[in-house]
């Protein structure tokens, strides 16, 4: 599927004064001449001048302006939509980003990251369970009591509990008499001083929405967990992601994500699927010199072209690591598109990618960007860092 979007292409220095239609034939365009067109997606140093286009079936119309990314009118500045959870509850979406966490290298490696226990019957644990969970009576025995000491407990950083449906309140009649298992579970646990969370909605809604992530296999010990596919974070729930190099070339993970379009920010890796999926390309580099002034706009209006066409598609931003480059983009898309001011963006994205860092040069354009956008300058490097 080779992808409508051609605003970054280098056009002959004829062309540069004027719009050029460009039309699809045989998977390669033509200007209206009739001569072939250069449609190399790629920013590496992008001349002073903002392109942008308007699709039909089978053209493009290109006009070159001479300015770059001016917004047709201030923003005004809106906060991020939370919601309202009762303590003791992670989303499905919550947990998704938790078994991908990365920092250094996945966490999901550390046997003591995350201690997920499956409160459902042995029967509903053998037949399919959350990665890496653990049948609750191999922990929490109704008899025999807690079988792993206090001080084991104590090392995991999070204890994630789950029974087949169950959106009760934790202690409720209700919730006693849906999932006795995992009340009795809950309670034990925070008898002895753990702070366990429970999976809002239960395995069918974990499932439903990630089953490339749940197993039959149990897979407990460290060399098992280096064997797991690790997926980027979901920044927007079932629309946009943000990781690594290496996951956008594993079409496994683009498969089973359901991606349709792909930002590319980095500066030596090819797109590992170009007649398959929707490109841009950004050739950046990760230091103090790359100048973001036309990669921001171009990164967000691809991504929301992207998530607001019929039917919707799905985006993964990445570069080497997942970390700098790609986090710029995504910043200003949130910026742009959502009207968080960069703070509020940057705490969004910490919360779904903690090892989230843009370099200080990007973060200083992403100021600048935030300006522009809003008419004023709403956030500081201070308040970044604090």
């Amino acid at each position: 599927m080779k992808c409508w979007w051609e605003h970054l292409m280098h056009l002959p220095d004829d062309l540069s004064e004027m719009g050029v239609v460009l039309s699809r034939v045989n998977n390669s365009y033509t200007a209206a001449s009739g001569e072939p067109v250069n449609t190399v997606q790629t920013v590496s140093s992008i001349s002073n001048r903002e392109v942008n286009s308007t699709d039909s079936e089978h053209s493009s119309v290109i006009p070159i302006q001479s300015k770059v990314c001016e917004p047709e009118e201030v923003l005004i500045p809106a906060l991020p939509e939370v919601a309202c959870m009762e303590r003791g509850y992670v989303t499905p979406q919550q947990v998704y980003n938790l078994l991908n966490a990365e920092e250094g290298q996945p966490a999901l490696y550390d046997p003591y990251y995350i201690l997920v226990l499956d409160c459902r019957s042995a029967d509903r644990y053998k037949d399919s369970h959350v990665v890496t969970a653990r049948a609750s009576v191999t922990v929490i025995h109704p008899a025999l009591g807690c079988l792993i000491s206090c001080i084991e407990l104590q090392k995991y950083c999070i204890i994630l509990l789950y029974a087949e449906y169950g959106c009760s309140p934790v202690g409720s009649v209700k919730a006693r008499a849906d999932a006795p298992d995992l009340q009795r579970c809950f309670f034990q646990l925070s008898d002895l001083g753990m702070d366990p969370v429970i999976l809002l909605g239960g395995f069918s809604a974990f499932h439903a929405l990630y089953p490339f992530l749940c197993t039959p296999r149990m897979v407990l010990v460290e060399p098992e967990r280096h064997m797991l596919t690790i997926y980027p974070s979901e920044i927007l729930e079932g629309a946009l992601y943000q990781g690594s190099a290496t996951q956008a070339s594993d079409y496994r993970i683009i498969k089973n994500l359901h991606i349709t379009h792909v930002v590319n920010a980095t500066a030596n890796c090819p797109n590992a699927f170009p007649n398959t999926l929707c490109y841009l390309r950004l050739r950046l580099t990760d230091d103090g010199q790359q100048d973001l002034v036309e990669a921001l706009p171009l990164a967000s209006r691809f991504i929301n072209a992207a998530l607001k066409a019929d039917p919707a598609g799905r985006v993964l931003v990445h570069c080497s690591m997942g970390r700098s480059r790609s986090s710029a983009l995504t910043l200003a898309f949130l910026m742009q598109h959502r009207q968080w001011s960069l703070l509020h963006a940057l705490r969004w994205l910490k919360e779904r990618r903690a090892c989230t860092a843009p370099n200080l040069n990007f973060l200083r354009q992403l100021i600048t960007y935030e300006e522009q956008l809003f008419g004023s300058r709403l956030t500081s490097l201070d308040d970044i860092r604090r």
